[in-house]
């Protein structure tokens, strides 16, 4: 009787276990980061197409010529280095080569930034980071929006020509678009350069949503240019159908600078939803609603620090998911919650895209194998117990 009632003590035991196991809290999960993608030139954003296949655009690498372009990083050679890489089924391989780029001696190249897919098909913004006056004929691709297939590359709007004509923010003209989202009514734009939220109607139409405003220069008061560019990068539709917009900031890079915004996507009203962030390169909500947010440097460009991945709790705190990336810029969230995201993004060569997943902490297993154990001893003790009745 005593050995029984042991034995009972341990089975209840285990069950306790599988039931602690079983309710651990979120947070108790730890992230396991694997490459999905690699040898990728100057890796940017990226998105799921209707194949379930991943599309990565890649921004190009240097090619020596006489043909320069006038950038922010000094002049840059122009070349068809740009393209748009696939990985479906686990094979990864070229979809589209040949695209206008532009790149200097450092290596970072401009060309494809981000790809969409909106109504069942394909679509690719190509930055400029330059005043669209300064295309040459063989640059003019650069700052435009397009349809893309395995055939090649279909005008939709030419973007950097919109900011030349219009200059919504009303500041020294410059225009490099970076990310892209499908939203209601069409295709959503960030203008770096331009400091703008543009919309692209099916149609082709190009409107102003809303523009940002210079962000105080903090980190060196009295020292410099008083204020920085918002610089405006990623953007996202969210569930409550508002869009969703991010800051990198300009020079210095002030930590802590860089809000999140919401935005009509019909009025064009913009109020801050998160503040306190550094160097925001891209944002994106998972199938839940909850957004998750990608630095390019939690120390701001000045002070370095690693790249990370971090989640907008329900209280507007934050919970690192991931940690020490590299010169990321292009975050998308795959069907069952992975987080895929371009590491080493300003390098040619040597791009990658991380898969990042949720494993359970060490802990969690020795409590599951624990579990398993006293299950299975009390189990062969009832076995025993029943042949030898």
């Amino acid at each position: 009787m005593k050995s029984s009632r042991g034995w009972r003590t341990l089975a209840l035991a285990a069950a306790s276990t599988f039931a602690a196991v079983a309710t651990m809290p979120v947070s108790a999960q730890v992230y396991q980061a694997s490459v999905f993608a690699s040898g990728l030139n100057n890796p940017r954003g990226l998105a799921f197409g209707p194949d379930g296949g991943l599309y990565i655009a890649e921004g190009g690498f240097y090619v020596p010529g006489p043909v320069t372009i006038p950038t922010g990083e000094g002049e840059a050679t122009a070349g068809k280095t740009g393209s748009i890489t696939q990985v479906l089924g686990g094979v990864q391989s070229p979809f589209l080569t040949g695209i206008t780029s532009i790149a200097g001696l450092s290596g970072s190249a401009t060309g494809p930034q981000d790809i969409a897919f909106y109504n069942g098909e394909g679509y690719v913004v190509l930055g400029l980071g330059a005043n669209p006056a300064a295309r040459t004929a063989e640059t003019a691709d650069l700052g435009g929006l397009y349809k893309f297939t395995a055939s090649g590359l279909t005008l939709v709007a030419d973007l950097a020509g919109f900011e030349g004509a219009n200059n919504p923010a009303g500041d020294q003209v410059d225009s490099n678009p970076f990310h892209l989202a499908a939203g209601p009514g069409g295709l959503y734009v960030t203008d770096a350069g331009g400091n703008s939220l543009l919309k692209v109607t099916d149609a082709g139409v190009v409107s102003a949503i809303t523009t940002f405003d210079d962000v105080p220069n903090l980190l060196f008061p009295g020292m410099g240019p008083p204020s920085s560019d918002p610089v405006p990068t990623g953007v996202a539709l969210g569930p409550d159908g508002k869009l969703y917009v991010s800051e990198l900031t300009g020079f210095p890079f002030t930590p802590g600078a860089s809000t999140i915004f919401a935005v009509d996507p019909v009025t064009g009203v913009k109020t801050p939803f998160l503040t306190g962030l550094t160097t925001i390169t891209d944002i994106a909500f998972d199938a839940e609603g909850t957004l998750y947010v990608l630095q390019i440097a939690e120390d701001g460009l000045l002070g370095g620090g690693p790249g990370s991945i971090k989640r907008v709790n329900s209280d507007s705190s934050l919970t690192t998911i991931y940690s020490g990336l590299v010169m990321p810029t292009g975050l998308e969230i795959g069907a069952k919650g992975d987080f895929y995201v371009t590491n080493f993004s300003p390098v040619p060569g040597i791009g990658q895209v991380l898969r990042i997943a949720a494993v359970p902490e060490p802990a969690s297993w020795a409590m599951m194998i624990l579990g398993l154990g006293l299950a299975g001893m009390a189990m062969r003790r009832r076995t025993v117990s029943v042949r030898f009745a």
